[in-house]
């Protein structure tokens, strides 16, 4: 079987396929014929050196397939069930505990971008019925991330407001969950492209953070100077005009970290508008099944900007190096 790799040293440039044996499967295992993946920006982090993990290193966290065998000892999965990997593998309900980072697929554990992948079935699971492949391989990372901060960190409802920073995987699904629950948007981009998508989207308001530096304060005139519920930070180059486009006692979600791992920020605003700031790291297997039932409950699919084979895996990752996507980036299997 073939599987996505760096290899050779870091760097975009040295993403390969490798062939290597089928994966053999224990009692309480699922074999899984991978069909499609999505590249999110741990899989560019982990390529360009991130961790200094050994190489070769098989990248991914976000997959769907299909169960192909099982354990004798499986009761959750029937061989054909269409099955999605989920990120944090241990993190199965409840709070993230420390002791559930040791189970990261593509970073503490083995990556599932491969034709096969052996599954323990607790760490699986089912597609939402509405969806097509491509569409699942989408959700595991930055649907559920999306999830996590509106639904169970910014507790978002009907007839408030949430600032979304570009329109990445993230920031789309975010998009789609808000208008669903009948909540205000406002996104931001640097491309009138890609906010006129977000507009076709649902999107409410949208920013161009180019032409409008100051886009804290478009934000307060489209909320009669209160600022949003919730804002989704992406970047941390903005957060001084992200803390003030916040209202009082609003709530922000640190879900990227695109502008760097370092930021300088106001400790007095923060206290002064008794501001809430939380980091995501995905959810739990519980908040990705809620996730999936709204999915279907509310029809959304998830966007996808354009979909690579296997073998051109290279020009996959070169496209989405280059932040020219709107949604999701697949590579079929």
């Amino acid at each position: 079987m073939k599987s996505i790799v760096v290899n050779g040293g870091y760097g975009v440039d040295r993403i390969s396929l490798l062939e290597q044996d089928i994966p053999s499967i224990n009692e309480g295992e699922v074999l899984v014929k991978v069909v499609a993946v999505s590249l999110n920006q741990l899989d560019l982090m982990l390529a360009k050196g991130a961790f200094e993990k050994p190489l070769p290193h098989i990248l991914g966290s976000d997959a769907v397939g299909v169960v192909e065998q099982i354990g004798s000892r499986v009761t959750a999965f029937k061989t054909g069930d269409r099955v999605s990997t989920h990120y944090i593998q241990g993190w199965q309900k409840g709070e993230l505990k420390p002791e559930d980072l040791k189970t990261r697929l593509g970073i503490e554990q083995r990556g599932v971008f491969s034709e096969y992948i052996a599954v323990p079935e607790e760490f699986l699971v089912n597609a939402p019925s509405n969806l097509t492949f491509e569409e699942v391989a989408a959700t595991p990372l930055a649907g559920v991330t999306a999830w996590e901060a509106i639904s169970n960190i910014g507790e978002l409802t009907a007839g408030q407001t949430v600032l979304l920073q570009g329109t990445g995987g993230v920031s789309i699904f975010a998009l789609q969950f808000a208008k669903a629950k009948g909540a205000k948007v406002v996104i931001l981009s640097g491309s009138d492209k890609k906010l006129k998508t977000a507009k076709e989207l649902g999107a409410d308001v949208t920013i161009n953070y180019v032409s409008e530096p100051e886009w804290a304060g478009k934000v307060l005139d489209a909320t009669a100077g209160l600022g949003v519920d919730l804002a989704l930070e992406m970047s941390w180059t903005g957060i001084a005009q992200t803390l003030k486009a916040t209202k009082f006692g609003g709530k922000i979600a640190v879900v990227g970290m695109l502008g760097g791992i370092s930021a300088e920020i106001s400790v007095l605003d923060v206290m002064l508008k008794s501001i809430s700031i939380t980091g995501v790291q995905a959810g739990s297997k519980a908040s990705f099944e809620a996730m999936n039932q709204f999915i279907e409950n509310n029809l959304i699919k998830p966007v996808i900007d354009k979909v690579f084979p296997l073998s051109h895996s290279n020009e996959a990752f070169r496209h989405f190096d280059e932040g020219k996507h709107i949604g999701k980036v697949i590579v079929q299997f």
